[in-house]
């Protein structure tokens, strides 16, 4: 939609829709998603309206800069009855409205901000409790923006170390660096020195701990934070002996660098310091083991700038709530693909084909052929419109979508897996397992893990994680999989040997030789080929 409709035009099919056309209603809710995502934000709020969508209304008024009118529409859905129970919409909405008082410079923004913090707070102890650390890591990343939105760095620094904590238990390593890397960009703009130090010197030991080489540049760069902490704490009189620590910190970062000479530099700047005798003793004396002649070592390998660039989140804030509203509805759903000029052609055009079949066939189009129509759309979008199919009692329909899953590589589909294989058809469990076995991604390991931990669950659904895992090559993947020869099951230790004389990735040739003399004497020549075949990939 690139162009809008005439005012008449919304006039006739309010009024269908008020005479119960629910042929009419559809069409306002498609020409409503068209019109959002061709930018006429106002123009769309209008068709969203008449198409009974007040968080689409809502949504588009905010972008449309109308935040009067959407704070009223946002105060009114935290109001309805169906969502008291749920917890993590109702969160949402309540950041919205706090957002919209904020910009609009109301009394009651901090109120409604600090009461929309709790509610997302308490929804990720929810989730975290649950297992459903993905969901938990988007509700940390909330509390992160009202803080920055709101000028509170305490809850900056408990969305980013929460969510680099998730990150890091999950082994996303480049992943939880990256996020480092942004709360320190967000501390330092919030002139929060001692923040940044901490979190470069946390940085740092992860990169020891997990083999990165960026631990040097960390450490160096976390010792020139705490010089800056107490540069800024000087000058703004704090008491000496924060600005003492400070300075010692950052002497000792520099050392564990190797950089003597800038040692030697914050050891004089501690004697200019007005502290006791006894102080100013012990620091000119290390003044004096230190010569005047001392170099620094080679400034180490920094971290790549890709990697300290600010990551862009989907906006969950907006997208979660509207996809509650279409409630799974696969013709929006489509639709707000098909319309969406970031996803590639090919998955827009199958998305059209959807859309198209829903409106030439509505009704009539069999349950199974739109799960395989959403099936090979292959967007994020469509797991809602999957898992609201799988609500349903026939069997084949679920089957259907189960094997869907295993083409839709994300880590919120193994939500939706984790109920299939627990399902009380046998063939849902069965499709189910054999999704699980395709779902080969490098985020996708811990869930993988869990699903081969779950006692609860068939060898056949064990099985088919373990295959997964083997072809995901990666550090947690080989451990994992040097973890099933150690432990002997022979469901599992020839099909764990199998996919380790399988590794591709020569990347993990050093942590395979440390595993070789770790696993039991009868697998290690396996395991030498299989260094050797990688050894010759690297030359």
């Amino acid at each position: 939609a690139t162009e809008t409709p005439a005012p008449e035009v919304i006039v006739r099919e309010t009024a269908r829709i008020a005479g119960g056309d629910i042929e009419a209603l559809r069409g306002v809710r498609l020409l409503g998603i068209y019109l959002a995502r061709a930018g006429h934000h106002r123009v769309a709020a209008e068709w969203f309206g008449a198409g009974l969508m007040p968080v689409h209304r809502a949504i588009e008024l905010e972008r449309g800069g109308e935040d009067n009118d959407a704070a009223g529409l946002w105060h009114d859905v935290m109001a309805r009855d169906d969502l008291r129970d749920k917890p993590y919409e109702s969160a949402l909405a309540k950041i919205n409205y706090g957002l919209c008082l904020l910009r609009l410079g109301h009394e009651r923004a901090r109120m409604a901000l600090a009461d929309a913090t709790t509610a997302v707070e308490e929804v990720a102890d929810g989730f975290e409790t649950e297992g459903l650390r993905e969901r938990a890591f988007d509700c940390y990343q909330l509390i992160a923006r009202l803080g920055s939105e709101a000028g509170a760095f305490e809850n900056v620094a408990e969305g980013y170390l929460n969510s680099v904590r998730i990150l890091r238990d999950d082994g996303l390593k480049l992943d939880a660096l990256r996020l480092h890397e942004a709360f320190v960009t967000m501390a330092r703009r919030a002139g929060e020195w001692h923040a940044a130090a901490g979190i470069l010197r946390e940085a740092a030991d992860y990169c020891t701990r997990v083999g990165m080489p960026y631990a040097d540049d960390l450490r160096l760069r976390s010792a020139e934070a705490w010089l800056k902490a107490a540069t800024e704490a000087l000058a703004a009189g704090h008491p000496l002996q924060i600005v003492e620590n400070a300075y010692l910190a950052a002497a000792e970062a520099f050392a564990s660098v190797r950089a003597f000479k800038q040692v030697l530099e914050v050891y004089r700047r501690l004697l200019q310091l007005e502290l006791s005798g006894r102080a100013r003793e012990r620091y000119r004396r290390l003044c004096d083991r230190l010569s005047d002649d001392l170099h620094d070592a080679p400034r180490p390998v920094p971290v790549p700038e890709f990697l300290k660039q600010l990551p862009e989140y989907e906006e969950v804030w907006y997208v979660d709530l509207a996809e509650w509203e279409m409630g799974g509805d696969p013709a929006l759903v489509a639709a707000g693909v098909m319309a969406d000029r970031r996803f590639p052609d090919f998955v827009r055009r199958h998305a059209l084909l959807l859309v198209l079949e829903l409106e030439r066939r509505a009704s009539t189009v069999p349950p199974v052929d739109v799960v395989r129509r959403l099936e090979s759309i292959r967007a994020y979008p469509v797991i809602a419109a999957l898992e609201s199919l799988f609500e349903a009692r026939d069997p084949s329909i679920r089957r259907v979508v189960a094997e869907a899953m295993g083409k839709l590589r994300f880590k919120r589909s193994f939500a939706l897996i984790g109920r299939a294989l627990r399902d009380d058809d046998a063939d849902v469990r069965e499709a189910a397992a054999v999704a699980t076995s395709q779902l080969v991604f490098p985020h996708a390991f811990e869930p993988l893990r869990r699903i081969f931990a779950a006692r609860d669950l068939p060898d056949a659904a064990r099985t088919s994680a373990l295959k997964a895992i083997g072809k995901i090559n990666t550090v947690e993947a080989l451990e994992f999989l040097c973890d099933r020869l150690r432990e002997g099951d022979r469901q599992y230790v020839e099909l764990a040997a199998h996919h380790l004389s399988d590794l591709t990735n020569a990347e993990l040739l050093p942590y395979l030789r440390h595993q070789i003399e770790l696993v039991p004497a009868g697998y290690r020549a396996q395991l030498e080929d299989t260094a050797r075949r990688l050894e010759r990939r690297l030359r």
